[in-house]
């Protein structure tokens, strides 16, 4: 595996390149038929210039007419000994006995977890929250989970539409630290026959945004603060009936927006009739898509239909996370990473960590940290770590541990962030002897356990289908003294009447 240190310059109108870098890919992608083949033209596409060092550029501009330069992703880091290397041991650290430029060096191997990650618990029973206006859990969507300059906790979540009924909604709860409202509910109406696919918020400052696609009458957003509520109504961003799966994250100039694009029916299946891609733009302070500039194009031809994933770094980068789709209808999508520069002008590839159909990304100690959720040959239910930093080089070689569950719940529901020397990530698993459960992982900053076991805590014990409890959409978050969990929770979910409570715990450092 290299570091890349890029130096990028432009003379008599050429981009050049000199750099070394980071990269891992656990699954190269063989099935394109430039495989192993280059005609000697630099970014042409063909797989040879990756080895080569030499920078792919699209056709998007950056915003002040330059092109965005897409750094290639080279080849070192596979677990294999290829020509010119030393050694490949996956480049679990720089100084464990073979360095990231796979040369034989000095150290040992990786240590224990960071110490100072200490075990975290639940803070005492669950808080049931303020009453939603929502009907059984089966209709609400996946929750966001966002923290304000203040403080304040901001919980997004949509309702789908009910036939015969109300039309479908997205509503936002402000919260203080203790689970108490910062305000009354802020709920958006959808338009009757609208169907809502994705949506996405993020908090800046004092501001959260939503982004969402509502069918053919493409992307909208409405910009929301504690105290006007909605601030901005519900303008649109752009038609585009082919756009979906919206993700934010905010920038200290406004917020970057990424999105799928295509005709694909299947999550991890290119299905549909033409290409299929991931774009990366950026809006406004407001939410408004910058006229400037045109989307860069992550994935040109095989973006699979899910979210990507965003975060923002305190060095003004932005980390990202898209998928490839397979060409089978059963496949998973390839997990592929990198990051942006403030100005989105240049794009670090850091390559693939594997299968995978839900994945989340977190800014924590001036670099990235990412998540995913994967089912290993054995059949067996995997939570995969792997950090990586602003210039998408590696810092601790993806690895992962092993849940105690038969099976997940959700197409691509899993929650992380980010703080007190640690992470935690979150998700539902289901066996048919406990039934659905609400399950967080604790970690080192690096995404390190200790051992193969996940360690896995229940959230909520109390939540369980002996005491006709099935829990449901959840988000976390870093509260400044404990990581926060809110979900949802439907009581008597097989009877006739069905009610659902939102509730909230409090995961603090084991005594």
């Amino acid at each position: 595996m290299r570091i890349r240190d890029c130096l990028l310059s432009v003379l008599l109108g050429v981009v050049t390149v000199g750099c070394r870098h980071t990269y891992i890919d656990l699954n190269p992608d063989t099935s394109g038929g430039d495989v192993g083949v280059d005609d000697g033209t630099a970014g042409d596409g063909a797989d040879a210039d990756a080895a080569e060092g030499v920078a792919e550029v699209t056709d998007g501009l950056g915003g002040d007419g330059t092109e965005v330069v897409i750094l290639p992703a080279p080849p070192c880091g596979n677990g294999v000994v290829d020509d010119g290397e030393e050694c490949d041991d996956r480049n679990r650290e720089n100084n464990d006995g073979c360095t990231w430029e796979c040369r034989l060096g000095d150290g040992d191997p990786v240590g224990p977890p960071d110490p100072a990650a200490r075990p975290y618990v639940v803070q005492g029973p669950a808080i049931v929250l303020p009453v939603v206006e929502s009907p059984s859990n089966t209709a609400l969507g996946s929750m966001g989970l966002s923290v304000m300059d203040d403080g304040t906790l901001v919980a997004s979540w949509n309702r789908a539409e009910v036939p015969l009924g109300p039309p479908g909604m997205i509503w936002s709860r402000f919260l203080l630290a203790d689970g108490s409202p910062a305000r009354a509910d802020v709920g958006i109406s959808l338009a009757s026959g609208w169907h809502l696919s994705g949506r996405a918020g993020t908090a800046r400052a004092t501001d959260f945004l939503l982004a969402w696609q509502a069918d053919v009458d493409g992307m909208w957003h409405a910009r929301l603060t504690v105290g006007d509520g909605l601030a901005e109504a519900p303008t649109r961003l752009f038609v585009s009936p082919d756009s979906d799966l919206p993700a934010l994250a905010a920038q200290s100039t406004g917020y970057a927006v990424a999105w799928y694009e295509g005709t694909d029916l299947v999550p991890c299946a290119h299905d549909g009739s033409g290409p299929s891609r991931i774009l990366l733009g950026r809006l406004d302070p407001d939410g408004k898509l910058d006229p400037t500039a045109d989307p860069i194009e992550l994935e040109a031809e095989l973006g699979a239909r899910t979210s990507p994933r965003l975060a923002s770094g305190a060095d003004s980068t932005l980390g990202i996370l898209w998928w490839r789709a397979g060409t089978e209808s059963d496949s998973d999508c390839t997990l592929r990473l990198g990051t942006a520069d403030a100005a989105l002008t240049t794009i670090a590839d850091g390559g693939t960590v594997g299968t995978s159909r839900a994945g989340r990304i977190v800014e924590a100690d001036g670099s990235y940290r990412v998540a995913w959720r994967r089912s290993s040959a054995a059949g067996i239910r995997q939570l995969g770590f792997v950090a990586f930093d602003g210039g998408a080089m590696l810092l601790e070689a993806p690895a992962a541990c092993d849940l105690p569950f038969a099976s997940f719940v959700g197409e691509d529901e899993l929650g992380l962030s980010a703080g007190d020397h640690g992470l935690v990530a979150v998700l539902r698993g289901y066996d048919d002897v406990t039934g659905p459960r609400l399950y967080f992982v604790r970690t080192d900053l690096l995404g390190r356990t200790g051992d193969a076991s996940c360690g896995a805590l229940e959230v909520d014990r109390s939540c369980a289908d002996a005491a006709g409890c099935e829990p449901g959409a959840f988000g976390v978050a870093w509260a400044g003294d404990a990581f926060v969990v809110i979900y949802f929770v439907t009581l008597d979910p097989s009877g006739p009447s069905p009610t659902t409570e939102m509730r909230m715990v409090r995961l603090v450092p084991a005594p």
